[in-house]
């Protein structure tokens, strides 16, 4: 085995479990505290992560001073991304932090500034990219199998009663989930976006504050066209957390419904006035671990070759992009130029 990575647990809420157990299948990493503004939580944690109670702390700048990690694992909430970052940079500490990146695109550009100027690594965990059925159309993109990729339409339902925060705040399913098939367009397709035009709105019978279902269009580089329909309160059938796609290229198309393997309808030109296809079953791509998982072993990889990961966050600004564009467009029912 090589060198041991040092790490930092940074919030220590709901989502950190997911972390600590990703990171027993990681045996060349080792957690050396853990901090939050609660000292409880923290305290409870360095349990967890097999650690001394005393590696607990409230600071971050104080903890990494006695513990001496590589790394910091921000796990905390949105807002508090950019001290936790900033904080973890002036310190010297690479980060591999839960998305979004941040809670707005100013904050975002100051951490991704940070990180270049402290010459650390900052990636941005989007763990959906990982599942093997994802690589696979990425792949299958990538060669031209469907040729030229014109169209991507993302369908997105599902009636989820969360209770708590989620059903109170303002742009609860953009903010909080879209960013993910958002980031699954631009990884598949390669492509970047331009122009956003969202619709949002709050149907009847919706058990949410907020605006809840959307009707979002992105104007993507290379001239194509992303349309995503999705709702968190769609009573009726359901589909999965990956959503269901269409991929329309100059060749063929692809369809996924976010669970099987993906087919790929790959073009037999006839001449005909419905050409036929071939029904082409996409194998899965493994990659690598899937999920928090994943990313772990991607962050450690990049810092091993010093190579930038995939998600690194000045690629990673780009996916935010779209979410506060899609927000923006949204509040002022208007085209808008993206400008991450």
């Amino acid at each position: 085995m090589g060198k041991k990575y040092r790490a930092v647990l940074a919030g220590c809420g709901g989502m950190a479990q997911a972390w600590v157990d990703a990171a027993k299948q990681v045996p060349e990493m080792e957690w050396v505290g853990c901090v939050d503004i609660r000292r409880e939580a923290a305290v409870a944690f360095t349990e967890k992560c097999g650690i001394s109670p005393e590696s607990a702390g409230t600071d971050l700048k104080t903890l990494i001073k006695r513990t001496s990690p590589d790394f910091v694992v921000d796990v905390s909430i949105p807002a508090a991304h950019k001290p936790i970052t900033l904080a973890a940079l002036s310190q010297g500490c690479h980060v591999l932090g839960e998305k979004p990146l941040s809670d707005s695109i100013p904050n975002a550009r100051k951490m991704v500034a940070a990180a270049k100027k402290a010459r650390r690594m900052y990636m941005v965990s989007q763990n959906y990219r990982w599942n093997p059925q994802v690589r696979a159309i990425r792949k299958a993109v990538a060669e031209g199998l469907i040729g030229e990729v014109t169209t991507v339409n993302v369908d997105f339902y599902l009636g989820v009663h969360f209770g708590g925060f989620r059903e109170q705040m303002e742009h609860p399913l953009v903010l909080d989930m879209s960013i993910h098939h958002f980031d699954l367009v631009r990884c598949t397709t390669q492509s970047d976006p331009r122009f956003v035009y969202c619709l949002e709105f709050n149907p009847k019978g919706s058990w949410y504050k907020g605006d809840v279902a959307t009707t979002t269009v992105f104007e993507m580089s290379q001239g194509l066209v992303f349309t995503y329909r999705g709702s968190w309160c769609a009573e009726g059938p359901q589909t999965s957390w990956n959503g269901q796609w269409r991929i329309i290229g100059t060749q063929g198309t692809i369809l996924w419904d976010g669970n099987s393997p993906p087919q790929a309808h790959v073009l037999i030109p006839k001449g005909e006035f419905v050409n036929p296809c071939e029904v082409r079953e996409l194998a899965p791509v493994d990659e690598g671990p899937a999920g928090q998982h994943g990313s772990i072993v991607r962050f450690l990889e990049a810092l091993r070759t010093g190579r930038k990961p995939e998600t690194d966050c000045v690629d990673n600004i780009k996916s935010l992009g779209m979410v506060f564009g899609a927000v923006k467009s949204a509040s002022t029912r208007k085209r808008l130029k993206i400008g991450a």
